[in-house]
């Protein structure tokens, strides 16, 4: 089940209750205490609802606000860098798209394109190719980590693929570690991927660049192209320039 569905039926179900316990949405939702614990954090930061020990209860003057934006303030520069990705990728391509939140939106405008074969290990990405029959989707299998697979067989069952076109979301990219992930299980399936790719986009977000996460994937100069939002500073577009990685900020924009 997804974050956000787990935010509605807690918010729900506070409404008709009033209070609720941790260990009863654990129950309800099949999910460790941990996971709702973090829930009820972002819900409280929101003004929703006042936890206590062992459970929260509803603030009475809360005012609604989408579910979407509860957990990513990112919307608008996601979507820009889908739009750009959009103009990156032709009808009959193969391609994969590995776990990533702006890469699920990615998949959402790709969606419309036709013949398309589509090798992703994100069920959010795969779910937004269910509805366009005019597109093959592969998923790969391997251990389900929330809304994505890894581990050993999704490793090994990259060995049969080859593809044109790779998007890689990355969590952080700076000049001196190169790109990272949060887990080690992303960077291995990564790793291997790009051993299967012709052309490798690295996809970030502008607000993510010259931090750091805790997996280095590798060096940036993998890259082909570096699809990012048109915030990104022209400190790391120069140096992206002098690596000659062809540099997308927007739709209108392709720097080189």
């Amino acid at each position: 089940m997804f974050a956000i569905e787990r935010i509605r039926i807690i918010k729900n179900h506070l409404m008709k209750e009033n209070k609720v316990s941790v260990a009863r949405l654990s129950e309800l939702l099949n999910v460790t205490e941990v996971t709702i614990r973090r829930d009820l954090e972002k819900l409280e930061q929101k003004g929703f609802l006042q936890r206590t020990h062992g459970g929260a209860i509803l603030i009475d003057h809360y005012e609604e606000e989408p579910a979407e934006e509860l957990f990513d303030r990112y919307t608008t520069q996601r979507q820009e860098i889908a739009d750009t990705a959009f103009h990156l990728v032709s009808d009959n391509d193969m391609i994969m798209i590995t776990e990533g939140m702006t890469n699920v939106y990615i998949a959402k405008k790709l969606a419309t394109k036709r013949n398309l074969t589509v090798l992703t290990n994100d069920l959010r990405v795969a779910l937004e190719f269910s509805d366009s029959p005019n597109n093959n989707v592969i998923l790969l299998g391997g251990d389900l980590h929330e809304h994505a697979v890894y581990g050993q067989l999704a490793i090994n069952n990259m060995q049969f693929f080859s593809f044109k076109h790779l998007f890689l979301e990355v969590d952080a990219v700076n000049k001196h570690s190169g790109m990272m992930v949060s887990s080690i299980s992303k960077a291995s399936l990564i790793q291997k991927a790009v051993q299967a790719a012709e052309i490798i986009s690295v996809v970030c977000l502008a607000e993510c660049i010259g931090s750091n996460s805790l997996f280095r994937i590798g060096s940036i100069d993998i890259a082909d192209k570096f699809l990012t939002n048109s915030s990104l500073d022209n400190t790391y577009k120069d140096y992206l320039f002098d690596m000659n990685i062809q540099v997308y900020t927007s739709v209108d924009v392709y720097e080189q």
